[in-house]
């Protein structure tokens, strides 16, 4: 029988690597706008005092929501035993 201790690891152990690939993907989605100039986000960056502020919300919130996402689908897959 598990402890409620070993169980809530093995969760983490199992939701970890699922919200790092969801932040690494929210940097990559952010980079890849900027670098692609979508909408002159670069330009707008580049040429405005706080552009680097502005990558800094923008990536910011592409980690939270691609990670969120990644740790949802993962919790959604786990596989619960039948009783």
């Amino acid at each position: 029988m598990r402890t409620a201790v070993s169980s809530r690891m093995e969760v983490i152990r199992y939701v970890l690597p699922h919200m790092l690939a969801g932040c690494l993907g929210g940097v990559v989605a952010s980079v890849g706008l900027v670098m692609t100039n979508l909408g002159s986000l670069r330009d707008l960056m580049m040429h405005t005092q706080g552009g680097w502020l502005a990558f800094a919300l923008l990536t910011f919130g592409m980690v939270v929501t691609f990670g969120s996402a990644a740790i949802g689908g993962a919790i959604m897959s786990i596989q619960y035993p039948k009783e």
